[in-house]
């Protein structure tokens, strides 16, 4: 469930400031524009005319502020602005980014009334609003309290407290969210600053065995409503960036390149040490004393110009300039060597037409020093698409400064990932040392995050010492083209289907994955990931990545990995549920742990894909894209589209489906109550239908349930109360004309009062026409109304989720809904019959002992 306010976005949970214990600051001037003696009407004019900016700098924030609430920080972001302007744009009445921000959420009848006088001097002002629709949740009324409880020079704290009981378990809590506003130390341009940081909790009014899923649930939904609202708040303050430590604070467009250091600096920077002075001085001591000695006679093993030493001191002394010099040699012939490799490929203009990749390595941070000494002489490899580009070597620096541009030669498709490592220079026919290495992934960041930024690195004592890279990353399109709607015209031409993905379809896509724009889609499939339990969803293919997105029971579940991660993909032979599993290099895939099956014996991660509903199909096309990834673009949908023109049961009414409606898993279904009966039994009793032995057997022989198989309920993790299992069977031909089968998801819940069970199954419905379009809900309340006699009542609501658009929508959704309302009466008359005759036996058979 949503549980967010209107307010919102996902923030840094580092850099918190250290704030008191205490829960405000009692001052006698919290509110200073306030005067004793005005009415309640004039509290709004008043308040609001303090958030007015008066160009005055303030006195940074100290540090008595209250600590941020249990549940976390969602949002901790620095602005260019002043804390009474950005304290105007979140409290103040009409504020303009407030009126953006409930456009975007889709919010509405919102209605603030005037700040007014408490009782504890604070100011006070109640806001409702109408939640906009989700997949799951119908809109909402929910209305918040503000309490502004401080309002001076040194910041703001704004606490919100948030009420939706129209939603499931709304009247078990109440969400609290906490702003607080801090003035920061004006810029060397004179720019005014503040602090932004947003914490939230979970406040339960009452005690719900629901609680874990009713937290995750919030979570989800504010952490999704304040990514959007840190975007809108962007637009009207100017974020602004910390630099490393040490370094004033600066906004990012205006951080300005620090002069190179010349050949003199680097030559004084390098030999400014004291051995090489103690070199030279003992160099020049020897020469002096060469210069004023006397020739001698040759004597003992004086000959051809070899003077031995003739004392033990001497031959110290000698030993002692030896070294030095022979260090100051090896320092030069080091000095030459990288001084030859200074220029690198910096420079090095990209040749071609197509995606063009520029890199500027600007500095580097806290570079591991070598094992023999106390620094290091670094220099960056960067690796894209099988080309390299090497930086300069830096000398005997851990901090060194680059400002180095590189180039990549176009490539006719986007690239997935660059590598950077980090090696210290020890001659050219010496075994580099790795002082680090990291990855970029195009996919995951967008070009905003790769125009600046600073990467961390990894290794065994990168992480220790806090090694990061300064890079600046630009991704171009120099062709500035689109090739699929070029290629689909070119191909259907010569007669080959391709079915063209809808824009909206794709920016959905796009969105759903945080895809840059060049990434669409090429197919995708409803299918399950197999863990403990199946975690029904969708799964997605494009040019350099494969995504999976579900969202069971509230749960969402979302991870995705590009194609050159992949290891081997093995179909298993399966007669009843065919497996793809798919195995990722070592190392590969640890962001995509929550839809990992497990590790093998060779270090991979391995991941399970089933429930397909044409795993043929879905295998041919998913090895098809990872066998062939290097290939270009159009190969890639050449290969999809005869894959599919293979496929004899996809008809040409499928392949050209309307693709409008967002793919959101399980956020489709719109629940409709089908039925509603009681039946002579208990909850207990009847729930013992759905118990793993001889009378699910019996019911689902009856019911014309073939080759049923079921597996053992198991608790969910940190929910007692929450039980899952998998069910999978084939419908007899009366049933289905198709004789389809059919793979179920089912959920059971006991709520606190012990009388209620809710039953949730997903339904996946295969070979059969317009079958990947979509997934039957089903959800069953069963209650004990009296147990004298028993008595139970029984509420059916069946829902279908659409993947696909479809002209049969309405038929398909309306004759599941029939077909579900009828099963359900027939199945709970068959199990009350087997129970009581079960009951009856069981009596006869103690009767006759």
């Amino acid at each position: 469930m949503d549980g967010a306010s209107k307010h919102g976005v996902e923030g840094s949970t580092s850099s918190t400031p250290k704030f008191s214990d205490s829960a405000h600051v009692e001052s006698p001037d919290r509110f200073p524009e306030v005067a004793e003696d005005c009415s309640d009407d004039e509290i709004d004019t008043l308040a609001s005319s303090f958030f007015d900016d008066d160009g005055k700098s303030m006195e940074p924030s100290v540090d008595d502020f209250p600590p941020p609430l249990a549940s976390g920080v969602v949002l901790d972001q620095r602005y260019g602005t002043s804390a009474k302007s950005l304290s105007a744009l979140i409290c103040k009445a009409g504020s303009p980014f407030i009126q953006e921000l409930l456009t975007c959420l889709k919010t509405t009848e919102y209605s603030e009334e005037p700040w007014k006088r408490a009782n504890n001097g604070c100011i006070e002002r109640v806001v409702s609003y109408m939640k906009a629709a989700t997949k799951i949740i119908k809109a909402v009324k929910a209305s918040e309290s503000h309490t502004c409880r401080r309002l001076d020079d040194r910041g703001f704290i704004l606490d919100i407290s948030c009420s939706t009981p129209d939603v499931p378990y709304g009247s078990n809590f109440m969400v609290k969210l906490q702003f607080c506003i801090l003035a920061g130390q004006d810029l060397p341009s004179q720019e005014k600053t503040c602090r932004l940081q947003v914490s939230w909790t979970l406040h339960f009014l009452h005690s719900t065995m629901m609680k874990g899923m009713i937290e995750n649930g919030a979570r989800a939904g504010i952490k999704e409503t304040y990514e959007l609202y840190r975007e809108v708040l962007s637009r009207y303050a100017k974020p602004i960036y910390e630099g490393p430590p040490g370094r004033e604070l600066v906004p990012e467009a205006k951080r300005e390149e620090e002069t190179p250091l010349s050949d003199w600096e680097l030559v004084k920077g390098y030999f400014g040490k004291l051995h090489v002075l103690m070199a030279i001085l003992s160099l020049t001591a020897v020469f002096l004393h060469i210069g004023f000695a006397s020739p001698k006679a040759s004597a003992t093993l004086i000959r051809w110009g070899f003077d031995l030493p003739d004392s033990l001191s001497e031959f110290l002394f000698s030993a002692i300039v030896v070294l030095q010099v022979e260090k100051v040699v090896k320092m030069v012939h080091q000095f030459l060597q990288a001084r030859y490799w200074q220029s690198g490929d910096h420079g090095v203009k990209a040749q071609g037409d197509g995606w063009l990749m520029t890199v500027t390595l600007i500095e580097g941070e806290n570079l591991s020093p070598t094992e023999e000494c106390s620094f290091s002489n670094p220099y960056a490899v960067f690796t894209c698409s099988g080309k390299r580009r090497t930086s300069s070597v830096k000398l005997r620096t851990l901090n060194p400064r680059w400002r180095e541009v590189f180039e990549f030669d176009a490539t006719e498709d986007p690239p997935s990932t660059m590598d950077v490592e980090v090696f210290d220079y020890d001659g050219p026919f010496s075994d580099a040392e790795s002082l680090g290495h990291a990855e970029i992934n195009f996919l995951k960041q967008s070009p905003e995050d790769l125009a600046d930024f600073w990467i961390s690195l990894s290794g065994k004592c990168a992480r220790t010492h806090g090694s990061r890279l300064h890079l600046r990353v630009f991704l171009t399109n120099t062709k500035q083209s689109d090739a699929l709607p070029e290629y689909l015209e070119r191909v259907q031409k010569e007669g080959i289907k391709v079915v063209k993905r809808s824009a909206q379809k794709n920016g959905s896509f796009q969105k759903l994955f945080a895809l840059p724009a060049e990434e669409f889609l090429i197919n995708d499939f409803a299918c399950a990931i197999k863990k403990k339990i199946l975690i029904q969803g969708r799964l997605f293919l494009s040019p350099r990545m494969l995504g999976f997105y579900s969202n069971l029971f509230g749960i969402k579940t979302k991870f995705q990995f590009i194609w050159e991660d992949i290891d081997d993909i093995v179909e298993t032979p399966v007669a009843i549920n065919p497996c793809i599993v798919m195995f990722l290099r070592k190392g590969r895939g640890l962001d995509a742990r929550n839809g990992m099956r497990g590790i093998d014996a060779h270090g991979r991660a391995k991941f399970y894909f089933c429930s397909f509903v044409k795993p043929v199909t879905a295998f041919r096309t998913i090895t098809a894209l990872w066998k062939n990834r290097k290939l270009s673009l159009e190969q890639q949908l050449e290969l999809c589209a005869n894959v599919e023109a293979e496929d004899q049961t996809c008809t040409d009414s499928q392949r050209s489906a309307d693709d409008a409606d967002t793919f959101t898993g399980m956020e489709e279904a719109n629940m409709v109550n089908v039925c509603a009966f009681d039946i002579p039994l208990t909850m207990d009793s009847a729930m013992s239908l759905f118990e793993k032995g001889r009378l699910e057997e019996v019911v689902a022989e009856k019911m014309g349930y073939i080759n049923f198989v079921s597996t053992p309920w198991e608790r969910l993790e940190g929910q007692n109360n929450v039980q899952r299992r998998q069910v999978s069977y084939h419908l007899n031909r009366q049933i289905s004309q198709f004789g389809s089968k059919v793979s179920c998801i089912q959920q059971k819940t006991m709520l606190d009062n012990m009388k209620l069970y809710i039953l949730d199954e997903v339904l996946t419905l295969h070979d059969v026409p317009f079958g990947d379009h979509f997934q039957v809900q089903v959800r069953r309340d069963i209650e004990t109304t009296s147990i004298n006699p028993p008595k139970s009542s029984v509420k059916a609501y069946v829902g279908v989720s659409w993947h696909k658009n479809t002209e049969f929508k309405k038929k398909i959704t309306k004759n599941v809904q029939d077909h579900m309302a009828k099963e359900i009466r027939e199945a709970m008359n068959v199990s009350v019959k087997e129970v009581k005759a079960l009951v009856k036996d069981m009596r006869n058979s103690a009767n006759g002992s």
